[in-house]
């Protein structure tokens, strides 16, 4: 069976600002929900051979804790309500649901992935670039989606080394050294994203990169200044580094029309009907196995 795994909470933030002036006449914002679900139909539709699993976060705290400035950057705001309805929307309709108790999706994903492109293709749904270390020639990959101007990007093993300079088997590697500005895990200052996907390529680990860095023909500076960053990126590649041994709860969505339309009429959507949503993820049509799947260019918006 192949597998289409989408970001949850990912791709929520992302639909609540473009459909920001969404809001129903009681007040409630409805993009986030509007948004998901109108996409969630367009994703089925575009891959009707892959079963959904949507991963979610869940108290997610393991990093935060390791690292208290983890996401400090990120704007204090909550969708908690619309995440909950979300939920209730796919276990109302033939969709996985997957989460574990103090984890992010990311590393559900990664779990997941792990597990499953052991028996058909994975792909995976989202615009967080750790996604990236997952990408498997022949088992996994990911479509980054279309964001403003920026088109969608389909990645496999070679567009992410033509983009980063670093095949994906060594991408933590690079995050570590390179940091992460959206996740506000800083990098090693003043040190060139190519010398560091040349460390990263050749070794492959953080303390590996160490091990050998007298080896290494660099200036002094050069050295020093990895040098006085160990510790951090020995710590940055603990939270980049996506764990795939997570055993992972899943659950089954069955279809409920009326949960579905309780939902739909609370967020005011009435372009869409429960039973004919319901039926869009009922569908499966045959599938033949193929070396590499043929992609095209999509926009959900």
């Amino acid at each position: 069976m192949n597998r289409l795994i989408v970001d949850g909470f990912n791709l929520a933030f992302r639909y609540h600002f473009a459909f920001s002036t969404l809001v129903t006449s009681t007040g409630i914002q409805s993009g986030a929900v509007y948004g998901f679900i109108t996409a969630m139909r367009a994703l089925k539709k575009r891959f009707p051979d892959f079963y959904l699993v949507i991963a979610w976060d869940l108290e997610a705290k393991r990093k935060k804790e390791a690292f208290p400035e983890y996401k400090a950057n990120r704007p204090g705001f909550r969708i908690d309500d619309p995440v909950l309805d979300l939920k209730k929307v796919f276990s109302s309709v033939r969709v996985a649901q997957a989460e574990m108790p103090g984890e992010e999706a990311d590393d559900v994903m990664a779990s997941l992935a792990s597990t499953y492109s052991k028996e058909g293709l994975v792909y995976i749904y989202s615009s967080d670039k750790d996604m990236l270390q997952l990408v498997e020639d022949g088992k996994v990959v990911v479509i980054k989606p279309k964001s403003g101007p920026n088109p969608e990007k389909i990645y496999d093993e070679e567009r992410v080394k033509s983009d980063f300079g670093i095949y994906p088997k060594n991408f933590a590697c690079y995050l570590s050294f390179r940091g992460d500005t959206s996740d506000n895990i800083p990098g090693v200052p003043r040190a060139q994203s190519k010398i560091i996907a040349s460390l990263a390529e050749k070794y492959g680990e953080p303390r590996k990169v160490y091990g050998s860095l007298s080896n290494e023909k660099f200036t002094e500076y050069q050295r020093k200044n990895i040098k006085e960053h160990e510790q951090q990126v020995y710590l940055n590649y603990e939270l980049v580094k996506l764990r795939e041994d997570l055993n992972i709860a899943v659950s089954e969505g069955s279809p409920n029309p009326e949960l579905l339309g309780f939902i739909l009429d609370k967020y005011e959507i009435r372009s869409i009907k429960p039973d004919s949503y319901i039926d869009v993820f009922e569908k499966e049509s045959s599938f033949l196995s193929r070396n590499a799947p043929a992609f095209e260019n999509f926009s959900l918006f």
